[in-house]
């Protein structure tokens, strides 16, 4: 499971792999696509493509977990380098340090700072802060204890209200406030069951839209407090393997499903209102250069 999804005005972007990680870049008004790249390769001639976060600039940040990265690309595609340390070949205690990124798949962008969340196994560093040109700040702290693990975030959604971690292996969401202080945990699961959160987005009111790969899949719609609230029927019955979530400056909600190769976009009630991209459509982008259309 990869690829990610974002959206800023009129562009939606949609990140996929296969050997290399390639981004596709939509103007929404035209429904048409504008420019498609591809992750530069690494060291050993392969890149990948997880979660991808849009700036008010319209500069994308690009998981690769594939070469422990975040890549920063312009609008036009142009590579303006990369965030974090890549995690050593060998020994599993560095690969947990600040500024260290050990296969992050989440990014998210708020203001000037750039939150990634790392890790296949849970670590203490899972989720760190970056400025825009890499420096490392001070990282989120699971649970606001410095010696507790996140279990393999594989989702963060930043605002204005602060930050969501959908904390994977621990089976629940963690909230915290812009500046990193820890709010609260949300249990995700019900009766019990096991939760697996693998994508997570703040809806208009302050509810969170969660998707869960655990016991019982589904996508759900939680209070703050873990309340599970009932959701439209429109978005159980047309996601299938969903993996992503973005929201627009009106609320509309954008759904990557099918494992990666769908975008369906939903109204502020969580009402159907169109497919926006059929990926395959579009996979004839060749590696290199960003191809304009």
């Amino acid at each position: 499971m990869t690829g990610g999804v974002a959206v800023r005005g009129n562009l939606l972007c949609v990140t996929w792999s296969a050997a290399l990680g390639h981004v596709f870049l939509f103007d929404l008004e035209a429904r048409q696509r504008v420019s498609a790249w591809s992750v530069p390769a690494g060291s050993q001639g392969y890149s990948d493509a997880g979660g991808v976060a849009m700036d008010e600039h319209f500069h994308l940040f690009v998981a690769d977990p594939h070469n422990n990265r975040v890549c920063h690309f312009s609008a036009f595609g142009r590579h303006l380098g990369d965030i974090g340390s890549p995690a050593p070949k060998n020994g599993d205690v560095a690969r947990d340090r600040p500024g260290v990124l050990d296969r992050p798949h989440a990014v998210a962008v708020v203001g000037d700072t750039v939150l990634v969340g790392a890790g296949d196994k849970p670590r203490r560093c899972s989720v760190q802060r970056f400025t825009r040109t890499g420096t490392a700040l001070r990282r989120l702290h699971s649970g606001g204890d410095v010696e507790a693990t996140f279990g393999a975030p594989r989702s963060i959604w930043a605002d204005a209200q602060g930050v969501l971690v959908a904390d994977t292996l621990r089976g629940r969401i963690q909230r915290f406030r812009a500046d990193g202080t820890f709010v609260s945990h949300t249990p995700c699961a019900l009766s019990g069951a096991l939760a697996r959160p693998i994508a997570v987005l703040r809806l208009p009111g302050g509810n969170m839209l969660v998707a869960d790969r655990g016991d019982e899949p589904a996508i759900t719609a939680l209070q703050p407090d873990g309340v599970h609230l009932g959701i439209a029927a429109d978005l159980h019955a047309r996601c299938v393997e969903p993996v992503a979530f973005a929201a627009d400056a009106t609320g509309r909600i954008y759904v990557l499903d099918r494992g990666g190769e769908r975008v369906q976009r939903f109204d502020r009630e969580l009402r159907f209102d169109q497919i926006v991209v059929d990926l395959p459509e579009h996979l004839d982008v060749a590696p290199g250069a960003p191809s304009e259309h």
